[in-house]
């Protein structure tokens, strides 16, 4: 794979994941940061590094809505189960 196919597609991932963001992120400071890093790069690995630790954050940040989502959906059925 070529640099140019690895940025087009960690653009890609990116995009999707800025798009279907609800709310801001835990990591939003980290975020920040690394999207002004990215415009400072001045050549595609490091672009793709950039991006590297952005899509990193964005995964991080979902992986504990959807801790969260677990919990409360857990929370909720034991609660109802107890309750019959």
């Amino acid at each position: 794979m070529m640099y140019k196919e690895i940025y087009d597609l960690h653009m890609q991932l990116l995009l999707i994941y800025e798009k279907n963001r609800n709310s801001s992120s835990p990591y939003q400071r980290e975020i920040n940061y690394y999207k002004r890093q990215f415009y400072i790069a001045q050549d595609m690995v490091q672009r793709i590094f950039v991006l590297n630790q952005l899509i990193i954050l964005h995964e991080k940040s979902r992986a504990e809505q959807i801790k969260w989502c677990s919990k409360e959906y857990f929370y909720l059925n034991c609660r109802r189960g107890r309750g019959k």
